[in-house]
């Protein structure tokens, strides 16, 4: 399931938001990024769509420990959340479509309507196929059944591996793919003691191919990764599931590390890709390889943890590890941004009301400098080095300037005294100035 569009209104400071999320064809654009400051609602528009993924009891549900702030206090009108999702030709044949009997040559489009009134805690609203009128809620009926090629998972912040041991079965598989989103334990590579036999190998098949072959993983070299039929000790059970570094040990072979030891950078990419890949082989109930998996993952702040090469590299392996999925994310920072376009990239400002205001860039990321990025979506137009510099430069102008005036000359100590304070070494002095008459 891809998301198509999405309104947001009085949600917050969200009081008018409309992203667009199909390319130039008309087809589901496969990343959208979100940028902006802190407290522009960027978290809460990824948990309105998931909200408005699951329909309106499961949305319910989803959101319980947070709805009571959602509604916009500076007004006392309902909220709404608008979405319209589309589905891929590719799993048509095998796709189940609830709802009123209708012969669909292609696949349908529907939209979910959440809505709350003030001082409520229960979403009003349904779902329903554009076109097909009378009482319906397919996406109700969707997730109340599971069903499959209906998939859209979420992950927030907080997304270290559990240890080993620790994982169990869900009961209930919408809410479980996007309950990491709102800040609650996922399962990542613990999906190895779930999925048995041909499952289980097939997982670690793909993750091999995710991490070690696409290359989302620098400097590991191979995986090994065992359910519970692998543990029989309790170094067994905290080995379960080990990484091979490009490291070599005394006697020349290569370091194998159990997961839970790597730093939180290789823990938290591990964590959500391995969460989402378990979560389509177990709804899909036989091997998927990455390249065919399909639906929509939302990932909040997904450069966390990551050097700056890594999160440079970051995006283009997924794009062609999954070029499938639908990824809608944030970020706080400008090494993710060159791998995107233009409509890939959404800036969250203000307007002069205090709304948030959702616009695609105007120019490509992949074609500005890196001053250029910090300027454009983060409104960063001078660091302090560059303060530092341009005083260095004013302290140069005056000291070798030998008819500066008298208030120029006033000048010139103290800012020696605050440069010299950070640290910048002299090697002239200002020449004297010229006698006046």
């Amino acid at each position: 399931m891809y998301l198509r569009r999405l309104n947001v209104r009085n949600v917050k400071l969200l009081r008018n938001v409309e992203v667009n999320f199909v390319d130039a064809n008309n087809q589901p654009r496969m990343w959208t990024v979100f940028v902006g400051e802190n407290r522009l609602c960027k978290t809460t528009l990824l948990q309105t769509i998931a909200a408005a993924a699951c329909g309106r009891d499961r949305g319910t549900q989803l959101v319980t420990d947070v709805i009571a702030s959602w509604p916009d206090l500076r007004n006392l009108v309902s909220l709404s959340v608008h979405a319209e999702f589309g589905f891929s030709e590719s799993r048509h044949a095998v796709r189940s479509y609830p709802g009123k009997r209708v012969s669909w040559e292609k696949p349908p489009r529907l939209t979910s309507e959440l809505s709350l009134e003030r001082d409520k805690r229960l979403f009003a609203g349904g779902s329903a196929y554009i076109g097909v009128d009378g009482e319906q809620d397919p996406l109700g009926d969707a997730r109340s059944q599971a069903l499959g090629d209906w998939f859209v998972a979420g992950y927030g912040p907080s997304r270290l591996l559990p240890a080993a041991g620790k994982a169990q079965r869900q009961n209930e598989p919408t809410l479980d793919r996007l309950r990491p989103l709102f800040g609650e334990s996922l399962i990542g590579t613990g999906f190895m003691e779930l999925l048995e036999g041909e499952m289980g190998r097939s997982f670690a098949k793909v993750l091999q191919s995710v991490f070690v072959a696409g290359g989302l993983l620098p400097h590991v070299t191979a995986l090994e990764l065992r359910g519970y039929g692998g543990i029989r000790t309790s170094k067994d059970l905290v080995q379960a599931q080990r990484f091979e570094m490009d490291v070599r040990d005394m006697h020349g072979e290569r370091i194998r590390v159990p997961a839970t030891w790597l730093s939180q950078g290789y823990q938290s990419l591990i964590a959500w890709l391995s969460d989402f890949v378990g979560h389509i082989l177990l709804e899909a109930g036989g091997p998927v390889e990455a390249a065919d998996m399909e639906g929509t993952v939302l990932v909040d702040e997904i450069d966390l943890h990551l050097h700056p090469t890594w999160q440079v590299r970051l995006i283009p392996a997924l794009k062609k590890v999954f070029p499938k999925l639908q990824f809608i994310a944030t970020t706080h920072s400008p090494m993710v941004l060159p791998a995107l376009s233009a409509e890939e990239v959404y800036i969250l400002s203000q307007d002069v009301e205090g709304s948030v205001t959702a616009k695609p860039a105007a120019q490509s990321p992949a074609l500005m400098t890196g001053s250029e990025l910090f300027s454009t979506f983060f409104e960063i137009d001078k660091l302090y080095p560059v303060e530092l510099a341009a005083k260095l430069r004013r302290y140069g102008y005056l000291a070798s300037d030998s008819t500066r005036s008298d208030q120029q000359d006033a000048e010139l100590l103290p800012l020696r005294d605050e440069l010299a304070a950070a640290g910048v070494k002299f090697e002239w002095e200002p020449v004297e100035r010229e006698a006046t008459e």
